[in-house]
């Protein structure tokens, strides 16, 4: 009996070693998978919109670095969105050797923290040989654009026209219309008050992003105003230019420099002779584009179909409220200027004064002048790149390329900042029609087709 007795027990701890040891096994397996987790973190983005995953705008800045970047990131581990920043920034030293990264906790180390002059978690600073600078906000596009900003070299200083009621580069409020009987900044060929909601400080702030120096200069006070520019912008002028104004943009541009003209219909600007010089003029009336236009506007055109050109690749459709056409003087002396159009309008499109006469228009073009060797776009159009517009599409980013392809730096044409916004749906006059028949005739028509086929069946 004592012998069975003893039998039993040793099957029962054999047993119970049996199982346990696979328990222990997994346990330990386990335990040993995450530390070598912690250890070494990773990520999978299941995420429609890829939010965890690097941008294709992001890998195309890492791979263009030359020059070592420090990047130094103070978080606090206590904080699930800053985890996820120091994540994304361990990914940007993964796709380029040219990024050093540290990351600290400032409660656990306030000496690296007082060193870099950091007092709050969340703070980012950027370092080369010759360039620092610090961001606050800790996401992937304020991450991108101080990448840029601290590793190019001074690309350019851009110089805004002032004294002329131009759209101020320094106002970020915003329109106060999206759908008028008028877009322009005009109203019946006269100008009116303007306010700072026709600003451009989106465009002025991504400009900075990219390394660009931004200031507003008055022509009208003395002939070294524009001195130092490497690009003068006229934005949306509302009064005419002074003889003396006029003759310094004209020495600078056929100096050799620069020259982007965002003009609005209706408006005397002067500056006519200035578009003379490279064989073109400017309609006085706005263009009405019944066939392609932005929402169910038609004096807005929307431009889906570029000319061939590289400022223009890849561009997503843009659209201009209240834009004038570009019209090759006749019997003009154009041979003086290469020209290459931009933008253009469908072949229904006419001119607000002549709706009978209907033909392709041309609302942008580049152009450089062959003797002097300046540089120089226009658009019909101001509105299209003003805080209301600027992040809408492909507007900011035409005017980003524009400023790129006149500052003669091709690097960088397809490298813009991302602007989050709320989502917002932005549609063609075809989709909006195309929407209308879908969800409100066709979608209704075959419910109640539906509906009553089976009453009668019933």
């Amino acid at each position: 009996m004592v012998a069975q007795l003893m039998a039993a027990g040793a099957g029962s701890r054999r047993r119970g070693i049996q199982f346990a040891l696979p328990v222990f096994a997994a346990i330990a397996i386990c335990a040993v998978l995450n530390s070598w987790v912690m250890k070494h973190p990773a990520r999978l983005d299941l995420t429609d919109t890829g939010v965890y995953t690097v941008s294709n705008e992001t890998t195309r800045v890492l791979q263009s670095l030359s020059s070592p970047v420090r990047v130094t990131y103070f978080y606090d581990t206590r904080s699930r969105a800053m985890q996820d920043a120091r994540f994304l920034l361990e990914q940007y030293a993964a796709l380029s050797s040219a990024i050093t990264l540290e990351t600290h906790d400032p409660m656990l180390v306030p000496s690296v923290a007082e060193q870099f002059g950091v007092q709050f978690a969340g703070t980012t600073v950027f370092e080369t040989e010759a360039r620092r600078v610090v961001v606050n906000k800790p996401t992937e596009t304020e991450f991108t654009n101080a990448l840029i900003r601290v590793a190019s070299p001074a690309v350019g200083k851009i110089c805004f026209s002032d004294g002329h009621h131009e759209s101020n580069p320094f106002s970020l409020q915003t329109h106060d219309h999206f759908e008028a009987a008028d877009h322009g900044h005009v109203h019946s060929g006269g100008p009116i008050e303007l306010h700072e909601r026709h600003g451009f400080g989106m465009a002025k702030n991504a400009l900075i992003a990219l390394g660009f120096t931004v200031e507003q200069r008055i022509l009208a006070s003395g002939p070294k105003a524009l001195e130092g520019c490497s690009i003068l912008v006229v934005a949306s002028p509302q009064i005419r230019f002074a003889d003396a104004e006029l003759a310094q943009v004209h020495a600078y541009l056929n100096g050799g420099d620069a020259l982007l003209l965002l003009l609005e219909p209706g408006v005397e600007t002067g500056l006519e002779t200035v578009l003379a010089s490279a064989g073109i003029s400017i309609s006085h009336h706005g263009v009405v584009d019944p066939e392609s236009h932005y929402w169910t506007d038609s004096k807005t055109p929307a431009v889906t179909d570029y000319p061939r050109h590289r400022l223009t690749r890849r561009l997503p459709m843009t659209f201009f409220p209240g834009v004038s056409a570009l019209i090759p003087i006749r019997g003009g002396d154009a041979t003086g200027a290469q020209v290459a159009p931009l933008l253009r309008s469908s072949d229904a499109a006419y001119l607000a004064g002549s709706p009978d006469v209907r033909s392709q228009h041309t609302l942008g073009l580049i152009a450089r002048l062959r003797d002097a060797g300046g540089r120089l776009a226009v658009i019909g159009d101001g509105d299209f790149a003003t805080n209301s517009f600027f992040g809408a599409l492909g507007n900011g980013q035409l005017f980003l390329n524009v400023i790129h392809e006149l500052n003669r730096d091709v690097s960088l044409i397809d490298i813009a900042p991302r602007h989050y916004e709320t989502g917002r749906l932005r549609l063609s006059n075809q989709a909006l029609k195309f929407s209308f028949v879908l969800t409100t005739l066709l979608g209704p028509a075959v419910l109640c087709l539906i509906g009553i086929w089976v009453w009668r069946r019933r």
